[in-house]
């Protein structure tokens, strides 16, 4: 048989897809909440009998977390995900487990034109490295090495990475959050709850409280909008995701493009547009003149994690 499944696991929501590899067809595809299961093995035995497909001969799952064997604690979702139990339990031949920027990184290449937006041309050269750089639930970060034309990409917990401010009002960011955690990451300003801690932390500045029930949507509706303090918020993201992406860039050099994908991008485009983003990603002092010459993307395709999940599944299937 050629059924197989792919899945784009994080902490919000869940993509599925099935596909038949002998007819080059696809089965069913859904989108589900995390928050609605207990674990991916109920889940994906949910979307097994809702579409009934009791058997795949392979799967590929991307995951939000440092994969270790054949298992992930989730970084932001209470969840261990288990290949063996998901062999077992939801009758797979073939599970693997990938981290979930892995599978980013593979689905690059199942892009087309329409789903890039160019925010800087750089220097495109074909021997050199890609990086793809991700903000959504979490922060996702994976280096991909050109071996003669072939792009591997390299598991990383890059997101997790220090943050460091760049200027005295983003200090006063981190001082503030040091209360709340012993360790400031980026990825607590870089994510969908980073938008909302710093639109906390930014009212708390001008009112002396904070908003608790405001999302991440909500925030950049009202930056839209106009809104004096949602602007403040939204511009002082997008300076230190572009800080954050240039930082990445000096570690792992990306002559063949760096992808600024994950859930959040396309849904602030407006914003990472501006001059801002590449702005603060191009201010690194003596080293400008190296990142001035890295192609730099934004994704719009919010599957390419699915896909990259999908041509992994194919190619399990087709190794067996």
């Amino acid at each position: 048989m050629s059924f197989i499944l792919a899945g784009d696991v994080g902490a919000t929501k869940v993509l599925l897809q099935a596909y038949h590899q002998g007819e080059q067809r696809l089965l069913a595809e859904k989108r589900y909440l995390s928050a609605d299961f207990f674990s991916l093995t109920l889940l994906v035995q949910h979307f097994q009998n809702e579409f009934d497909l009791p058997y795949f001969s392979a799967a590929c799952f991307g995951v939000p977390g440092p994969v270790v064997g054949r298992q992930v604690q989730l970084t932001n979702l209470p969840w261990v995900i288990r290949a063996d139990e998901l062999t077992h339990a939801c009758q797979i031949e073939h599970v693997e487990i990938i981290n979930d920027f892995y599978a980013a990184a593979l689905g690059i290449d199942e892009l087309t034109e329409s789903d890039l937006i160019c925010l800087q041309d750089g220097q495109y050269e074909t021997s050199g490295n890609r990086l793809v750089v991700g903000a959504g639930s979490g922060l996702g970060v994976a280096p991909v090495k050109n071996c003669q034309g072939t792009f591997l990409p390299q598991a990383s917990e890059g997101g997790h990475m220090d943050f460091a401010p760049l200027n005295g009002h983003q200090i006063n960011i981190l001082t503030w959050l040091q209360q709340k955690w012993p360790h400031v990451s980026y990825e607590r300003l870089l994510s969908g709850e980073g938008l909302e801690t710093l639109y906390f932390f930014y009212n708390i500045q001008s009112h002396g409280h904070g908003k608790k029930s405001v999302t991440a949507a909500q925030i950049y509706q009202e930056a839209i909008n106009g809104e004096k303090i949602a602007c403040q918020t939204l511009d002082t993201f997008v300076q230190i995701y572009g800080a954050f992406t240039g930082n990445a860039a000096l570690i792992w050099e990306a002559q063949a493009g760096i992808f600024i994908a994950g859930g959040i991008a396309p849904k602030i485009k407006d914003w990472l547009l501006k001059p801002l983003f590449m702005e603060a990603f191009l201010s690194k002092g003596r080293m400008r003149k190296v990142v001035e010459t890295f192609p730099v993307y934004l994704v719009m395709n919010e599957k390419v994690g699915l896909f990259g999940a999908m041509r992994r599944a194919q190619a399990i299937n087709g190794e067996q």
